[in-house]
């Protein structure tokens, strides 16, 4: 489990920036649950949705943006968890860029390759890996664009969004509650 909780070029946790955080909310105090959850919702809610210059940030940088998207928030989600000792992974797949329609637009969209990589955090808790999809998208985000999505495949995607119904999406939280 040690290399889970190894601190990277990418995952500063030793930063001012992040070291104050945690401390300024008492994350290291809960228990392994306790903090899984509120640095999730963390990151998911305060952390808003948006395109950082590049992918390859360092966690501090993304907190001092204060955005991000799946690569950049997953970046911070496991720095946050590492220092809390919480082991984590990340994992990544290609998506159909369609989903990014609405979020990327004009000459960005036009050129952005066809399938585009989406990055999730996995956490190890109480003896297994539980994926922490979701954290990307902020509600605010959400609600001021879910009337915008498009039907597509029996559910509806678009703005980074790919949902099975639009109006019936609560506040997404881990697989850990």
């Amino acid at each position: 489990m040690k290399r889970y909780l190894k601190e990277t070029k990418l995952l500063n946790y030793n930063s001012i920036e992040i070291q104050d955080l945690i401390g300024n909310r008492g994350w290291r105090s809960l228990n392994e649950k306790e903090k899984i959850k509120s640095i999730y919702n963390f990151v998911k809610d305060e952390i808003k949705f948006g395109y950082n210059k590049k992918d390859g940030m360092a966690a501090s940088e993304v907190l001092i943006d204060g955005y991000g998207q799946c690569n950049t928030k997953s970046i911070l989600l496991m720095a946050l968890l590492r220092a809390v000792d919480i082991p984590c992974r990340i994992h990544g797949f290609l998506i159909d860029k369609r989903m990014q329609k609405g979020a990327l637009t004009g000459i960005i969209y036009m050129l952005a390759p066809k399938k585009i990589v989406h990055a999730w955090t996995e956490v190890y808790f109480n003896g297994k890996w539980l994926a922490l999809e979701g954290v990307i998208i902020d509600m605010a985000y959400f609600n001021n664009v879910k009337n915008n999505l498009c039907e597509y495949n029996g559910g509806y995607m678009g703005y980074g969004i790919s949902v099975k119904n639009k109006d019936k999406i609560g506040r997404p939280v881990s697989k850990t509650t």
